[in-house]
């Protein structure tokens, strides 16, 4: 194959020969890049009828071509009167230790080594085509014997070719060598590197908490265990190590891991067991979840297999006693249920059949101040007045009692519920009952709305309101504060007052059924209400807290979750 390029006088031609088009291609793109004109010969033959025909300044040859070696070249440029003093460079692995004195025995002038760098063979170039005597008395001289391997052999090159050509070589073989020098440094570097890596592993393998052992995939006997393994099997590696699981285990459970073992490696694939107990010297029988995973050489065949145990007796122990206690639990959530349902029931029933009883005392009791009450004197007066107000205390607690109940065992009916128009209305019912009230000074937030049972709602803002109204009315100013705001996950509301407060040490009593934290002769109470409050808001999947102080005030907060926290609640306690 020909370059299409046509010669110019400033242009010296190259004759590349080369059977492999892509370093042919190769060489012809350097040659082209460093102002040179190249031709491409594919073989011997075809390089003959284009140097007889183009007269190249150079020939490159690859020694090794099919049917015509570069010797062979070499040796028929050089004899052709026309072409004799072509300088050729000889390309060559150098594999053969004859390559040197074949070179010399076909008169080529110069090596390059493959692979060359392109400085070292612009060099070798610019030094073939150097201008030299056309003529030289070395021409008729006799050839050189030379003994190589117990021959002798003839060589007709003249001296400046035998020079040219061992000089080149040495060059070549110098590059070779300096190639090689930096081979071996990235060799020692990359070695030094994978030793720090090992080191690095080995450390790593050593101290991890968990078993990692390797076993031959032959008979499957222990080559390595680490720290962890021993501590764990007591067994020293050095006892372990060239023996196998029969060794040291009961027979069913050498079986049960030689099974898997030959499980891992036929499948070709990591095998995970959440269980699997064994026996082991100090820590009796111990429950491991194991990974095995066969590794393989580069012929994808399994040599050996890498097991990491982990020690979960302890985490399965506590799981079973987890569960236990959860069942337990359950258990005595179930038998609470059902105290508090007959609790409620009896509640509801008794005060229910109290009210009877009652009534007729109040009937009675009126009768007397009607029929006789004017014939009394004041001590009997005062008798009749202390047994109405507890008539009426009765009453208030039975009333009470009953909202206590019906709030355990009525079903929560939830919808929107606009805050404050539900507020407006207890405010308004509350300023109606009494003129006095007018006196407490209000202010009132714009309270956003919630999702909620509206009648049980209203009845834990009467609670609220009316305890703030009834602790802070000795104040000169009474003030009463109430605010609401949105949360992450739904609403939270508070009521402030600055009157009587409370002691955070009794704050454990706060919410109890029948405790009360301020005397009935300074203010009157049963102490159902705040514990009412408390189970309205438990109802609803929200929370009820406090803060006061004695004689600063308190203030009372509820939150109440959104329609879609609720909704997940529920779910989360019906898969409970």
């Amino acid at each position: 194959m020909e370059s299409a390029h046509i010669p110019r006088p400033a242009q010296q031609h190259v004759l590349i020969v080369e059977d492999s088009s892509v370093q042919a291609m190769v060489l012809h793109h350097i040659l082209q890049e460093e102002g040179y004109l190249a031709t491409i010969a594919v073989d011997g033959k075809s390089a003959l009828e284009m140097a007889s025909r183009l007269r190249p300044a150079l020939i490159i040859s690859d020694v090794n071509m099919p049917g015509m070696s570069g010797y062979e070249l070499c040796r028929r440029v050089k004899s052709h009167p026309e072409l004799s003093l072509t300088p050729i460079i000889l390309v060559t692995s150098m594999s053969e230790s004859e390559d040197v004195l074949l070179g010399l025995k076909s008169g080529a002038d110069s090596f390059v080594i493959k692979p060359y760098s392109r400085t070292h063979l612009m060099a070798r170039i610019a030094h073939a085509l150097k201008p030299r005597p056309q003529t030289s008395p070395e021409e008729n001289a006799p050839p050189i014997a030379i003994e190589f391997n117990g021959h002798m052999h003839a060589v007709s090159a003249t001296r400046r070719q035998i020079l040219d050509l061992l000089m080149s070589t040495y060059e070549a073989t110098s590059q070779r060598n300096q190639e090689l020098h930096e081979s071996r440094e990235q060799l020692r570097i990359k070695t030094q590197e994978t030793q720090a890596a090992n080191r690095f592993l080995d450390s790593l393998i050593e101290n991890i908490p968990d078993m990692i052992f390797v076993k031959d995939a032959a008979d499957l006997r222990f080559v390595s265990l680490n720290t962890a393994g021993e501590e764990l099997l007591g067994l020293p590696r050095a006892a372990l190590l060239g023996k196998n699981d029969y060794d040291f285990f009961p027979k069913h459970e050498g079986d049960y891991f030689t099974a898997k073992d030959r499980e891992t490696l036929a499948g070709g694939k990591l095998i995970e067991i959440e269980e699997e107990p064994i026996h082991t010297v100090h820590k009796g029988i111990r429950l491991l979840h194991t990974k095995k995973v066969p590794i393989t050489n580069s012929e994808g065949v399994a040599t050996h297999l890498l097991g990491i145990s982990e020690d979960v007796t302890d985490q399965k122990e506590l799981e079973k006693r987890l569960a236990e206690l959860h069942d337990a639990l359950a258990a005595r959530a179930e038998e609470l249920e059902a105290v508090n349902k007959s609790l409620e029931s009896f509640t509801w029933a008794a005060t229910h059949d109290l009210r009877g009883p009652l009534s007729v005392i109040g009937g009675y009791l009126g009768l007397l101040q009607k029929s006789y009450g004017s014939t009394m004197d004041d001590k009997g007066q005062r008798y009749l007045s202390m047994i109405g107000a507890s008539v009426k205390g009765m009453a208030k607690l039975i009333d009470d009692l009953l909202d206590f109940a019906r709030a355990g065992v009525r079903e929560v009916s939830k919808t929107q519920v606009d805050m404050n128009h539900l507020l407006n209305g207890v405010v308004t019912s509350w300023m109606q009952a009494d003129p006095a009230h007018a006196g407490v000074t209000l202010r009132i937030d714009e309270l956003p709305p919630t999702h909620a049972d509206p009648a049980l709602i209203e009845q834990v803002w009467v609670n609220l309101f009316s305890n703030a109204v009834k602790y802070s009315r000795r104040q000169d100013k009474p003030l009463i504060e109430i605010r609401g705001e949105e949360t992450g996950d739904g609403v939270t509301y508070s009521i402030r007052d600055n009157g009587a407060g409370f002691d955070m040490a009794q704050y454990d009593k706060l919410f109890a059924m029948f405790q009360r934290l301020h005397v009935d002769v300074d203010f009157e109470g049963i102490g159902v209400g705040l514990p009412l409050v408390q189970r309205i808001i438990s109802r609803h999947g929200g929370r009820i807290w406090a803060e006061g102080a004695v004689g600063a005030g308190a203030v009372f907060y509820f939150s109440l979750p959104s329609q879609d926290t609720a909704r997940q609640a529920v779910s989360a306690a019906r898969h409970a």
